[in-house]
């Protein structure tokens, strides 16, 4: 295999990432509208941690650097509170 064609199969691999972060926070506009109809704060701190909880320890079990994945999930946790933040209480999200 070429340079060139791994370097493709890391293209694709990056434009499925961005893919599942938009999924990811579509998902998060959900959760905000539940969240408003049910009077819940938008951070949740135990949620929060079960989240990096979770992924840490299934970074470790895929044999990955589990405290760059932490990070990169402390990152996405952001995105989806700020996203859900965004919304506006007049039920008009984006």
């Amino acid at each position: 295999m070429t340079l060139d064609a791994v370097r493709n199969e890391i293209r694709e691999i990056d434009e499925r990432i961005i893919d599942l972060i938009a999924q990811r926070q579509r998902l998060a506009v959900r959760i905000a509208r539940i969240k408003q109809e049910e009077g819940l704060s938008i951070h949740d701190p135990a949620q929060r941690k079960a989240v990096l909880d979770r992924v840490f320890a299934y970074a470790v079990e895929s044999r990955i650097d589990p405290v760059a994945v932490r990070s990169i999930f402390e990152l996405l946790v952001g995105m989806s509170e700020e996203r859900q933040r965004g919304c506006s209480g007049d039920g008009n999200l984006p």
